[in-house]
C-alpha cells in the first residue's frame, strides 16, 4: 500500500512541475483582471465551449444521418433483389439457353436457311454470304442476304418461325417485304439473317522435340561454322 501512495505521490508530483507554473500564471492574471474583463473571459470561454460542443455534436449527427442513409439505400437495394430475384432468374435461363444454341461450332446459315426453306415450300431466289465481324472479344457474327420471290404470306412466316425457332441461334436482323403488282397474294422479300460464332481462345503450343531439335541445329548454323573435336580447330564455312 506505501508503493501505491508513493507512485501517486510521484504522479502528483510531476503534474505539479509541468502544470503548476502554466496554471500559477493563469491565475495570477485571473486575480489581477477587473471584474468586468472577469465576465467578458468567462463568457469568452463559456461561448468557445458551446460551440465545441456544438460543432462535436453536428459532426456526430452528420455521421449518423450518412450512415441512416446509407443503411435505407441497402435495404432499398435488397428490396429490389428479392422482388426482382424471379425475373434475374428468367433473364439468366435465357441467356444461358442462348448460349446453348449458339453453340460452339461455326453456324451453317445457308444450309439451315435452305433447310426451313425446303421444309416450306419457299424459292431462295438468291443468297449472298457477308464477311463475318467480331462482335466484342467472345463472338463473331455471320449475315447472310437473302431474296425470296413469289411467296405467299402464310409460308413466309412460317419460314421465319422455323428459322427463329430452330436449334441454332438465328435471327433475322433486316425484313423488307413488297408486293407483287401482277398478283396481289404474292410477296417478293429481302431479308438478313444473322447468327454468332463464338471465339475459341488459342492455347500457346509447347515445342516438340523435334521442333526443339531443330530449333538448336538452326541456331548452330548462324554462327557460320562448327568445331571440329578431332583436330581441336574450327573448320571453315
Amino acid at each position: 500500500m506505501s508503493a501505491w501512495i508513493r507512485i501517486r505521490d510521484a504522479v502528483r508530483s510531476a503534474l505539479g512541475k509541468v502544470f503548476g507554473r502554466p496554471l500559477g500564471r493563469i491565475a495570477a492574471e485571473w486575480e489581477r483582471m477587473a471584474p468586468r474583463e472577469r465576465r467578458l473571459a468567462a463568457g469568452f470561454l463559456v461561448t468557445l465551449v458551446l460551440l465545441s460542443v456544438g460543432l462535436t455534436m453536428f459532426f456526430v449527427f452528420s455521421q449518423i444521418d450518412e450512415l441512416a442513409e446509407g443503411n435505407a439505400d441497402i435495404r432499398e437495394a435488397l428490396t429490389a433483389i428479392a422482388k426482382n430475384r424471379d425475373s434475374f432468374l428468367e433473364a439468366k435461363a435465357r441467356s444461358q439457353a442462348q448460349e446453348l444454341r449458339i453453340g460452339t461450332e461455326p453456324p451453317q446459315l445457308n444450309a439451315d436457311l435452305e433447310a426451313a426453306a425446303r421444309e416450306e415450300n419457299v424459292q431462295i431466289a438468291e443468297s449472298n454470304e457477308r464477311p463475318e465481324t467480331p462482335v466484342g472479344k467472345k463472338y463473331l457474327q455471320h449475315e447472310l442476304d437473302l431474296k425470296i420471290r413469289q411467296v405467299d404470306l402464310v409460308s413466309l412466316a412460317n419460314f421465319l418461325r422455323r428459322v427463329e425457332t430452330g436449334p441454332r441461334l438465328i435471327f433475322i436482323s433486316k425484313l423488307s417485304i413488297k408486293r407483287r403488282f401482277s398478283e396481289a397474294d404474292q410477296l417478293d422479300v429481302e431479308l438478313t439473317a444473322t447468327a454468332f460464332e463464338r471465339v475459341h481462345e488459342a492455347l500457346p503450343k509447347r515445342a516438340t522435340g523435334t521442333e526443339a531439335a531443330t530449333g538448336t541445329s538452326t541456331a548452330s548454323d548462324k554462327t557460320g561454322g562448327s568445331i571440329d573435336k578431332s583436330g581441336g580447330g574450327k573448320a571453315s564455312p
